[in-house]
């Protein structure tokens, strides 16, 4: 492991940091230029219901592109966090910040998939791309977690505040998919067919997995309080905000006026 750990130090140092000025630069404008071709309608990220066969891209069965995607988030910042990882406390910010990861991408790359009634495939340019984003931002959190694993874990406002708001929007975030999920494997078998859920949130909104998961990596961002985490939030709020105004659309071409005053991300407002 101390090869691997070297050649990630030498990577950094060498590629990275001489340049992190423009490369966070050029990362937030990526992620402002990509909320507008999403919002755009021009584009639209081609997995789950809106899947769209390319003659030209390859696709995988969607099960696996997914976890393929996911599994990069916990594996990497776990390798960032070993390899520069401070001495301190078992109970320091960086292990307990780095456990709230974990949990989160376990469920989300396990889990989900395990239980998911079936997943429509993903294009391979859908596939890599999220790897290289899972990639980045999990090396750069792991980083900046490693550096505060020197520092002791405590209940301070903002860290109450950041603790609570991830805990309920990761409540929100995995209610809802586990009931969508509940509800299409009742309702549509073994192939999952897409439903209109009307329980909970979604009885406001058509994506309160999505508000959850903001919320959820909102609270996150204000515990690290890095410039890592807050990219990452972003970086949510640019692909999700624009994906819930696509899903709405989706639903309501779908299941017409059955879909009434629903909104995309926020109750009564988009």
């Amino acid at each position: 492991m101390e090869t691997l750990y070297n050649l990630v130090k030498r990577t950094v140092e060498v590629y990275i940091t001489p340049y992190s000025s423009h490369l966070r630069t050029a990362w937030f404008g990526f992620a402002i230029t990509t909320f507008g071709i999403l919002a755009s309608g021009t584009l639209t990220a081609s997995y789950g219901r809106h899947y769209s066969k390319s003659s030209i891209i390859p696709s995988v069965n969607g099960k696996l592109g997914w976890m393929c995607m996911e599994i990069v988030s916990p594996t990497t910042v776990l390798l960032f966090f070993q390899t520069y990882k401070l001495h301190g406390p078992y109970l320091s910010t960086g292990h307990v910040l780095l456990g709230l990861w974990l949990i989160h991408y376990i469920n989300r790359a396990v889990l989900t998939v395990i239980l998911s009634p079936g997943m429509k495939s993903s294009r391979l340019d859908i596939v890599f791309f999220s790897i290289s984003f899972n990639f980045i931002i999990a090396g750069w959190v792991g980083y900046d977690l490693a550096l505060l694993n020197a520092e002791t874990f405590t209940f301070s406002l903002k860290t109450i505040v950041g603790l609570v708001m991830f805990i309920m929007g990761m409540a929100i975030n995995t209610s809802s998919d586990y009931h969508l999920q509940s509800e299409r494997r009742r309702k549509g078998g073994a192939g999952g067919q897409y439903i209109l859920p009307e329980w909970g949130l979604y009885k406001y909104i058509v994506s309160p997995n999505y508000a959850g998961e903001i919320i959820e990596w909102t609270g996150y961002a204000i515990m690290l309080g890095r410039e890592s985490v807050w990219s990452f939030v972003v970086w949510t709020i640019c692909n999700l905000g624009p994906r819930a105004g696509s899903n709405l659309a989706w639903y309501k071409e779908k299941f017409g006026d059955k879909v009434g005053n629903r909104k995309g991300i926020i109750p009564g407002v988009i």
